[in-house]
């Protein structure tokens, strides 16, 4: 009803006025909204082709018409498409159609239209999260919980202190984060109970979010829990006395890194490491000597370690091998550059990696797992997570020498480490040396590997590089009319989501290049990549339309 009254205002306005293009233009708007988008888009072009402009203010209200169509199918496809195009827009006009989303039963939908309308800056995403707690499915609801913390909700603390409650005890732990996040006086209060609360899981995840967060405002409670018997509360009140730089503690913390138990001691020695007392690295380094993968991780922090842990990265142990090479990377020590390709670069073992910790929860390392494939099924390994790990990796290696880092580049691109190949060429592209454009320039040549082919053309298209790279751009996502644009790679429990986003596309070779060619087309924002733009929408996939109309409406916005 709403983009009807638009319509006869527009046509009102274009009477009273009598410009010479303005027929055609709302003539778009008519067949647009009576679901005849080829034509639409048709006659639009005419206007732009007879004008030599483009009318943003129409593309925008021609993409509100798509959207609204589109939301109301009952194809799942096309909904969950819509989803995205109305969040790619960026638009607050979209926002209706992203919260019903939140009407749909596939959980996984819902969470797509949480995801975007919590990226979108308007006065009504506080109201759209409180319904969202009423969902039917907990994951929505914690969801919504954990984008209420992050927005401070006004009535946050309340709505998630009710869920709290209505639910089994077992999930009391995964609170205190929100409370945490919120930081509240309400929120304070709630979590000084949860601190005290007789489950030692809860008061365990308390600790570790107030030091965190360096809520040193609970400094007092905290230093109470360091006479305490419970070994994980042990381990975690000692990390938080270093996170909080409480020097009050250090007498206490020196006798607790005197314990028999491994991770208690190896909290303490690296709170008083924290707080500018070395005299206990020694420890950590002779555990670490005797492959505790908690105290080879922890060097990680530790200048003047270098030494020990390039020994420790020669070793025969695969598991202390890793470990090594990753806190090697955290040091920026080359040292590291075999086993981090070994991490890296997929070979006969098809490795995986998964994250385990201490029993406190405040030291961490990572496990490599033989055939990965054969543990598609295994609830404790997540392949998702081993991914984007190694892209984090991958990422992190960028502070490495420079001529380090392109070794491992070229090692990606000769062993063709397809799910690496996007993340690769983004650093390469961000380096912008003579050296990076170079290897970027050879591997635009690689007939034989399509994918480092056509994302090196892609990126060199963005560096504005002379050369046909925009040509072969265009031409390769016209040919493409019928691939499928998006679909999503799984969400990551909030701890292991290191530097993604919350959804990311999903890493299958032709659709997210597809997508990053369009986003890339969208950003030129110039005449000809908005003809480009209408061009895809109107000959090529149907199913695409709704996300391309979104990237158009953000490029014209």
């Amino acid at each position: 009803m709403g983009l009807s009254k638009t319509y006869l205002t527009l046509l009102t306005a274009s009477l009273l006025i009598g410009g010479e293009y303005d027929e055609i233009k709302l003539h778009s708007l008519y067949l647009m909204q009576h679901g005849q988008i080829e034509d639409a888009i048709e006659r639009y072009r005419e206007y732009a082709d007879l004008s030599g402009t483009n009318d943003f203010e129409v593309l925008q209200q021609m993409g509100l018409i798509l959207l609204q169509k589109g939301i109301q199918s009952p194809d799942n496809q096309t909904f969950m498409m819509t989803l995205f195009g109305a969040g790619l827009s960026g638009s607050a006009g979209a926002l209706e159609i992203l919260e019903k989303g939140l009407s749909h039963p596939d959980p996984q939908i819902q969470l797509l239209a949480l995801h975007f309308i919590a990226k979108i800056e308007d006065d009504r995403t506080a109201e759209i999260f409180n319904r969202a707690m009423s969902s039917d499915f907990l994951a929505i609801r914690m969801e919504a919980a954990f984008y209420m913390a992050q927005t401070k909700h006004p009535h946050a603390v309340g709505q998630i202190e009710g869920l709290m409650v209505r639910l089994p005890p077992m999930f009391k732990p995964f609170f205190p984060s929100l409370f945490a996040l919120l930081g509240t006086s309400d929120a304070t209060h709630a979590l000084r109970r949860l601190i005290e609360d007789p489950d030692p899981n809860t008061r365990v995840e308390s600790i570790l979010h107030v030091a965190r967060l360096g809520r040193d405002d609970f400094l007092p409670a905290l230093r109470k829990r360091l006479t305490h018997t419970h070994i994980a509360e042990l381990e975690a009140a000692a990390f938080a006395m270093g996170a909080l730089k409480d020097s009050l503690s250090i007498p206490r913390l020196r006798k607790l890194a005197q314990s028999p138990t491994d991770s208690i001691r190896l909290a303490a020695s690296l709170a008083l490491f924290q707080l500018g007392d070395r005299s206990h690295v020694s420890t950590i380094a002779r555990m670490a000597k005797q492959s505790n993968l908690f105290a080879i991780s922890a060097l990680g922090a530790i200048s003047e370690t270098e030494e020990t842990l390039a020994e420790l990265v020669k070793s025969n142990d695969l598991q202390v091998r890793t470990n090594a090479a990753i806190a090697l990377l955290q040091r920026r020590d080359p040292r590291c550059l075999e086993t981090l390709c070994e991490i890296l670069i997929t070979d006969s073992r098809d490795l995986a990696f998964h994250p385990f910790h201490s029993v406190g929860r405040t030291l961490s390392a990572i496990k490599a797992i033989p055939s990965a494939e054969l543990h598609v099924k295994d609830p404790m390994v997540d392949l998702n997570y081993s991914l984007a790990m190694r892209e984090h990796l991958l990422r992190e290696s960028i502070h490495l020498p420079a001529e380090v880092f392109l070794q491992i580049a070229r090692r990606v691109f000769m062993r063709g480490q397809n799910d690496l190949v996007p993340t690769t060429i983004a650093l390469l592209e961000n380096l912008q040396t003579d050296r990076a454009i170079a290897l970027l320039k050879e591997g635009a040549e690689k007939i034989h590997c399509p994918l480092i082919r056509d994302y090196c053309h892609l990126s060199l298209f963005r560096l504005k590089q002379e050369g046909p790279y925009e040509e072969y751009v265009n031409h390769w996502v016209m040919h493409q009319k019928g691939s499928q644009l998006i679909q999503l790679r799984q969400l990551l429990p909030w701890k292991y989501r290191l530097e993604q986003t919350d959804y990311t596309l999903t890493p299958e070779e032709t659709s997210r290049l597809l997508i990053e060619s369009f986003l890339s087309i969208a950003s030129q924002r110039e005449e000809k990549s908005i003809a480009f733009l209408l061009e895809a929408i109107q000959n090529g996939n149907p199913a695409n339309r709704y996300a391309l109309m979104g990237l158009l409406m953000k490029a014209t916005e």
